[in-house]
């Protein structure tokens, strides 16, 4: 029997998980939709099914593992067994490190890192049991070095890393492709490059490439599976130098 095409996207209520979501959809997936705010689920699901596609509105908060769990039941329930799971939804902090609070650093973790178990953890048993499925974890350049300023949310996102890498040892072999899909520099967002009118596009990687990465993640074959892609802009090959000090 044919592996169904359901899809999980999780932070699919903007940004580059709407382009992913929409993507995905256009791939033949039904989609579920996670994330906190219900409006911005119902403009993505509206957009989704302009386009023929299915999708299911499930306002969920990932670092609460109750609501993941609810979400995912509702997903297999209305539209069948999850074969594809994208962990997408972040949060994000700029903040000194002196400056940065224990609250502060926790929520880095529950949505960063939490946040992908709880909802890896949900659907990867029964992927392994029908020996078919695929998890992609979007992360970002800090999970190879952390920028100033970003000490919590480096951290989550390097132990997102480290999560992903330890669900490949345990379920590859048994049918499970995970991987991880890591986005270095701006996104292409069309907020982001009408606030830069002055910058070429190209330093800026597009939400196209993104989401044809993940298609082909999706698609590659059992006996070449990738674990992790890099994929950024010619623009953050640049030399980098420790700026000059002022006289």
């Amino acid at each position: 029997m044919a592996e169904s095409k359901v899809a999980l996207v999780t932070g699919a209520g903007r940004g580059i998980g709407r382009e992913i979501a929409q993507r995905i959809a256009r791939e033949g997936y039904a989609c579920g939709l996670i994330a906190r705010t219900k409006s911005q689920l119902e403009e993505t699901a509206e957009l989704i099914r302009q386009q023929g596609g299915k999708a299911l509105v499930t306002p969920t908060d990932v670092s609460k593992r109750d609501q993941v769990l609810g979400a995912v039941a509702a997903v297999e329930r209305e539209l069948g067994p999850i074969s594809l799971l994208i962990n997408n939804a972040g949060a994000y902090l700029r903040k000194p490190f002196t400056e940065t609070t224990e609250e502060e650093f926790d929520f880095q973790l529950k949505v960063n890192c939490y946040g992908p178990f709880y909802c890896t953890q949900a659907v990867v048993g029964k992927m392994a049991e029908r020996g078919a499925g695929t998890i992609i974890f979007v992360l970002g350049s800090e999970t190879r070095g952390g920028p100033a300023q970003y000490s919590a949310y480096n951290a989550s996102k390097v132990a997102q890393r480290a999560l992903a890498e330890s669900c490949a040892y345990e379920f590859m072999h048994r049918g499970v492709h995970a991987a991880t899909l890591d986005v270095d520099g701006a996104v292409g967002l069309a907020r982001i490059t009408e606030g830069a009118p002055e910058e070429d596009p190209d330093h800026f990687v597009s939400t196209e490439a993104i989401c044809n990465e993940l298609v082909h993640l999706i698609n590659q074959p059992r006996n070449a599976w990738t674990f992790a892609v890099d994929l950024r802009s010619f623009w953050q090959w640049r030399p980098r130098v420790a700026a000059r000090k002022q006289a």
